[in-house]
Formats: C-alpha cells, structure tokens, sequence
C-alpha cells in the first residue's frame, strides 16, 4: 500500500491527502471497507481519473471492481448487467453476439445475483462515476446501493463520483447513513504549474516551458480555473511561442521579447479558442500560415485576422436584426421604405422603380449615400424597418427597447435628440459596411439586397 500510495503521489501531484485517505478507507484485501465511499469536487480536479488509477493498481486482475459512467448507462439495467460483467470478468464479443454475462432488469435481480455470485471472503467494488444522475432514476435506486453490502451479505462497497456536494445528493425519504465523504479542492497555482510542465515536449527545455506555463497561467487563470482547458490552451500556444527562436527572430533568453511577438495569439485563443468559436484543427491550420516574418495585414486567414476580427460581434439574436434596421434606416432614403420593406407589393412596380434607381445612381456616383454618410432617422422608423426583415413574429418576452438602450450605450447608436424627449428620438448608425455585412452573414440576412446603394 506505501508503494501504492508514493506512485500515485508521483502521478498527480498535490492529492497527497485524497490518496492517503482513500487508500486507508479501502484497506488491505482482508479488510472490510465503507459500504460507500463519496468522492465530490469541482470538475478538472482529478477525481476519476486517480479513481480509475487507484483501482487498476489495487485490483490488477479487474474483476474485483466496477466502473460505471452513469452517462452511458442510462438506464438501470445497463447500469447492473455491466456492473455483473465487470465482476465476472465477462466481455461481450462477436462471439457470444454481444451478450451479457445475465439479464438484470431490476433492482431485486441485481440484489440476488450479487448474492449468488459473488463468493464470501473477497471485497468487491462498484464505482460510478457522474452518480448525481442516479437521482432521476428511481427513488429506491441510491438508497439500495448505499445499503448493497446489507441487502447482499457480501463484502461490497459503492464509491460514487459526483461534481455535487452529498447535501444536495441526499435521497429525500432516507434510509440510509451518510457515506465517508472525500473532497477534492480546486488545484494551487504550484500544483497546476507541476502538472502542466508533465506536459513538456521532450526537445524542449523544461526551465523555458515552465516559463511559459506560469505566463499562460497569469494570463488566463481569471477567466479559466479548468485545468483541461488550461492544458488544451498551452498545448496550442506553445509551438506559436517557440516559433520565433526557430525563425531567428529571438532567443529563449529574451522571453519578454516572445512574450510581445506571441500576444495577438493570446487574445485569439481568449477570443476564439477558449471559447469554443473555432476548432483545434482550425486553430492549428490556421496558425501555421501566420508567422513573425509576415505582415498581419498580409497574411490571409492567419491567427492575426482572427485575433482582429469582429466576427459578427458578440450581441444577441434580436439586437443584430435591431443593428440592420438602424443601418438601412441611415443609409437608405426614406422615401423607398415602401418599395424594400412593403410586404405584397407589386413586382413589375418594383422592378420599374428598381431600374430607374440603379439608372441615376450607379457604383462610384458622386450621390452615393456610403460617401456621405450615416444620416439621421426616427426610431419608429427603425422598428418598422425590423419587423419587417425579421423572418419570425418577435416573441413577447423580449425587451426591444433595452436591446436599443444597450446599443446606445454601446456606442454602436447614437442619440441625437435631447436626453429628456420621449418621444420623436432620432438617431444615426455608428458602424462600418463591413461590419454589418459580417453580423449579417451571422445571421443569414442579405443586407445587400435592401440597400439603395447596391440594389
């Protein structure tokens, strides 16, 4: 068991007391153990997998513990038939056409087969992991397994691994003990930094890759306490750091230097990786084409374009369709709301009108409304033009009025009537063509069509 207990150490550090306690609580084989085991945290603490660690090392020959990811079993009878399996040491295969070792479908066969085939005198365990779902299956369900050892008579013990405090996992109607409780805290700053430099590429000096660890960490660790995405964010950015050592650009020892070069990456990473808006693959492909030898401003589709770029920016459904509408309501003559928003008007009239108007102001005119810009509009006139571009009636719940406010606020609208007014508000647009193309595109509206400039 010391063995046991200095290799796991090794391989997570920072749990020393979580594997002194469980190893104590699980004993020798001749040992009885706890009827159940609680094991509760945070996610991306370690939990499952110094679990799954500690179990594969306690019981070399598997047959002596079960582990269940409640997610794939997700119903009670794949929850005991692969429970038996794993004990009996039965593997469904081609060859026995994918069958169980025994068909259990409830609680009280589980609770006789256990009892039939599980032998006195040997500790068996039965460990599952995302346990909070057993909840919703059954108000008897938790309570049994708390109490399998008692119901069987055989030497068994439950070990269930849950992201939620035992206060809000206790069965309503009882009957049962509370189990021995294991909680496993957030990682330490020098804890994380010991796991993530175990990710070190071989060629590479450990000093300079723990360097870099403890910047990424500075860098993301307000926003981001997950050690997965800690590691997935280091594993990314770690070649783009390196990158100018190998282009002669700097050395290791200029890290202030590397820090400068490799910061648009940081900001795309928070912006895009981190968040999920663009794939590891798509990151990876992305960021070979870019490079400190070139110029951001010339590199297509390089990590520094998708670090710049607005894609869409970051506002709500509704609150884009609101953006549109302000923007064809100052770069469109009021005169033609009729002719482009009019829902069943007349095609030969509009075709006729549509001519004529691409006759007196063709591309590159001196009366395009582009050149002149933004001018100012009533926002009655906005809501008209919104409600008549958005495709769905516009559910009750939403507040357009404070989606308006909040455009004001964040400048992309500005109020030119005086504070006090309430009525008769107008307004004028403050973005760019290019970026209300792109929060069109996000979603799905042709803002060419109904502009007069490029009808």
């Amino acid at each position: 068991m010391t063995e046991l207990g200095a290799t796991l150490v090794g391989m997570y550090p920072g749990r020393d007391n979580q594997i002194d306690q469980l190893l104590s609580l699980l004993g020798k084989p001749a040992d009885p153990s706890p009827p159940c085991i609680f094991i509760y945290g945070p996610s991306a603490t370690g939990k499952t997998s110094l679990t799954q660690t500690l179990f594969q090392h306690y019981d070399t020959t598997g047959k002596h513990h079960a582990y269940i990811n409640s997610i794939e079993c997700f119903n009670s009878r794949l929850l005991f038939e692969r429970t038996l399996n794993a004990w009996m040491g039965y593997q469904p295969s081609a060859e026995n056409r994918f069958g169980n070792y025994v068909k259990c479908d409830n609680l009280v066969d589980f609770i006789n087969y256990t009892r039939e085939l599980l032998p006195h005198g040997e500790k068996h365990f039965m460990v599952v992991d995302q346990a909070e779902r057993l909840r919703d299956r059954g108000a008897m369900l938790l309570t049994s397994l708390m109490r399998l050892s008692e119901l069987t008579g055989r030497d068994v013990s439950v070990v269930l691994i849950s992201n939620v405090i035992w206060d809000k996992f206790r069965p309503r109607h009882g009957g049962a003990s509370d189990p021995v409780s294991v909680f496993f805290p957030y990682y330490e700053k020098n804890q994380i930094l010991d796991i993530l430099v175990k990710d070190c590429p071989p060629e590479e000096p450990q000093s300079f890759f723990l360097t870099f660890v403890d910047a990424i960490y500075e860098v993301f660790r307000r926003n981001c306490v997950d050690l997965n995405e800690l590691r997935h964010l280091v594993a990314m950015l770690y070649p783009k750091f390196v990158q100018p050592v190998f282009e002669k650009q700097a050395t290791r020892a200029e890290f202030p230097r590397l820090f400068k070069l490799c910061q648009p990456y940081f900001t795309a990473a928070s912006d895009r990786l981190y968040l999920r808006e663009i794939s590891t693959s798509e990151w990876q492909k992305n960021s070979t084409i870019a490079s400190v030898k070139n110029n951001p401003e010339d590199v297509a589709m390089s990590i520094y374009q998708m670090a710049d770029s607005d894609n869409g920016l970051d506002l709500p459904h509704y609150t884009k369709f609101l953006l549109i509408s302000a923007y064809l309501a100052s770069y469109n003559p009021a005169r033609l709301d009729v002719q482009y928003f009019a829902k069943g008007k007349d095609p030969k009239k509009s075709r006729k009108k549509k001519a004529v108007t691409n006759g007196e102001n063709a591309l590159g005119g001196h009366n395009r409304q582009q050149l002149m810009g933004p001018k100012l509009f009533a926002i009655e006139r906005m809501l008209a033009i919104f409600y008549s571009i958005v495709a769905e009636p516009v559910k009750s719940a939403v507040d357009v009025q404070i989606q308006i406010a909040s455009l004001v606020t964040l400048r992309l609208l500005t109020k030119t009537s005086a504070g006090d007014r309430l009525d008769g508000i107008r307004c004028k647009c403050n973005v760019s063509l290019d970026t209300i193309r792109t929060i069109s595109r996000s979603v799905r509206f042709e803002i060419d069509r109904y502009l007069y400039d490029f009808a």
